[in-house]
């Protein structure tokens, strides 16, 4: 599970995972991991509970249907924010993906060796590195774009276009209070570029 602190991720795993679940909400007993009956009120922390496993088992399940473009998902993903950027810096693309700098370096190596992105050191500032798809990155994104809408289609099948308009302004008001920032919440609707991606202390 990914939480924010300004703009670094950071994940949760194990016991810190189930440290978020017991303080994101439960009943006043202090029980928070019985499901919620019938008439019950879900909770806070059911709610993240359940979001958690629905990303966590669609990535396992889309990095499967990815595999046969010889992509992973983390790959996929760098790709996919490069392509709606068309060229990003380091930090834009962690941002995006919300993923910590040595996970993200170590995708972008792979990908860079395989061709499929370029590095390139801005002119005014050597220490900053600009990334931007290859023609082969670009075709590969193509080939996985296709797998990636077919699957999207397929899991999302049980809903029509008024359950995701429904979605939108629920997602965005959740996330400006996990966010605390407004206008990097309406970039990630958007999914465009950062007006600041510089993670903030």
């Amino acid at each position: 599970m990914i939480l924010h602190a300004g703009r670094e991720p950071v994940a949760l795993t194990g016991q810190g995972f189930a440290d978020a679940m017991s303080i994101s909400g439960g009943d006043t007993d202090g029980h928070s991991g019985a499901p919620p009956g019938p008439t019950e009120p879900m909770t806070a922390g059911h709610l993240f509970f359940l979001l958690h496993h629905l990303v966590r088992q669609r990535e396992t399940a889309l990095g499967r249907e990815l595999a046969e473009a010889g992509l992973t998902l983390g790959q996929w993903q760098v790709l996919a924010t490069l392509r709606r950027l068309d060229r990003a810096t380091m930090g834009e693309v962690a941002a995006f993906c919300a993923t910590d700098r040595t996970t993200l370096t170590r995708t972008v190596d792979r990908l860079a060796r395989d061709g499929l992105i370029r590095r390139e050191r801005a002119l005014q500032d050597r220490r900053q590195v600009h990334l931007s798809l290859t023609p082969e990155g670009c075709a590969v994104f193509q080939i996985a774009l296709v797998e990636v809408n077919r699957f999207n289609e397929r899991v999302t099948g049980a809903l029509d276009v008024g359950d995701v308009e429904r979605m939108q302004p629920m997602i965005r008001r959740i996330l400006v209070h996990v966010l605390d920032d407004p206008d990097w919440v309406e970039d990630l609707m958007a999914f465009r570029r950062l007006k600041d991606p510089r993670p903030r202390a």
